[in-house]
């Protein structure tokens, strides 16, 4: 539950908006700072969640609505760090990370961690896992694309001719984040489910995505086979998500009692099967592998 009264001084002491956008994040700021919870046991107080609709990973609504991976780190962690639900906060990805940036009192579950986001945020041990990623077209169009094989993402991006679009400030690793750069703009979306919505549709060409994310948003369109996700040459190593939380002396300390619950809980059964939700079944063998090779031994 959130709540929310008069308008905050900013992080950086501006308190009078100077636009839109400064608008959006003093009424996130207040909201968030005003909902501060304290903990059952009477420690500093917990978390507030930033969310947003990323299916499978944040399942904000509909009949799974909190059965997301991250939803269920983040149930687990409200457990142990306060014995009760913290309060959420939902906005777009974007106003998210902006709000980061401007030291607003909040974290996230789902952070990829880069240089320039460590410049204003401090990372966890890694949560979960983004793997693999896949160009993802509608299936009427796979023939089309498979005949390019090697696909390479490089090349798809140099045709002009074909759409894509990409989430504004996301990160897919460093690889991928460099061919995006590197290449013309894009179409850029804000929410997951619209650019979906303009594959399914065929505004788009194909997308550079996580086939969980693609396989969930067609059953949510009804047409569970809508979209078929090839490999490419280009793919980059696993991608680990991390809870996010503001560089201030505040995140450092949240940051630090989420890692003693990590370390304990990321080597049991439960939290693996968390991770593996909602994986495709052939992918298990490979996101198992990362598992105890990778994720387990990074810090």
């Amino acid at each position: 539950m959130l709540i929310g009264s008069r308008l905050p001084v900013t992080s950086k002491g501006r308190t009078k908006p100077r636009n839109r956008r400064d608008w959006c994040r003093v009424l996130l700021s207040g909201a968030i700072t005003i909902s501060l919870a304290t903990s059952v046991r009477g420690q500093e107080p917990s978390p507030v969640w930033a969310i947003y609709d990323a299916p499978p990973f944040m399942i904000a609504g509909g009949a799974d609505r909190n059965a997301g991976i991250f939803d269920r780190i983040r149930a687990l962690l409200d457990e142990r760090l306060s014995g009760a639900p913290a309060a959420t906060l939902r906005a777009p990805f974007p106003r998210v990370l902006a709000s980061l940036r401007d030291g607003v009192a909040f974290c996230f579950i789902g952070g990829v961690k880069t240089p320039e986001r460590e410049a204003f945020a401090v990372f966890s041990l890694p949560v979960a896992l983004f793997y693999p990623v896949r160009i993802i077209v509608p299936a009427s169009e796979r023939a089309r694309f498979a005949a390019l094989a090697p696909l390479s993402l490089a090349t798809l991006l140099a045709d002009r001719t074909l759409r894509t679009s990409v989430l504004r400030s996301r990160s897919l690793g460093s690889r991928v984040d460099s061919l995006l750069a590197q290449a013309a703009s894009p179409h850029l979306h804000a929410e997951f489910d619209e650019a979906l919505r303009m594959l399914f549709a065929k505004r788009l060409d194909y997308l550079v995505e996580y086939p969980t994310i693609a396989s969930y948003g067609a059953r949510s369109l009804g047409q569970a086979d809508a979209f078929a996700a090839l490999p490419f040459i280009e793919e980059p190593e696993p991608v680990f998500a991390r809870v996010m939380c503001p560089k201030t002396p505040w995140g450092r300390r949240l940051v630090e009692r989420i890692d003693a619950i990590l370390r304990v809980e990321r080597t049991t059964p439960a939290y693996r099967q968390i991770v593996e939700a909602w994986a495709d079944p052939d992918d298990l063998p490979t996101i198992r592998n990362v598992y105890d090779n990778a994720f387990l031994k990074s810090e």
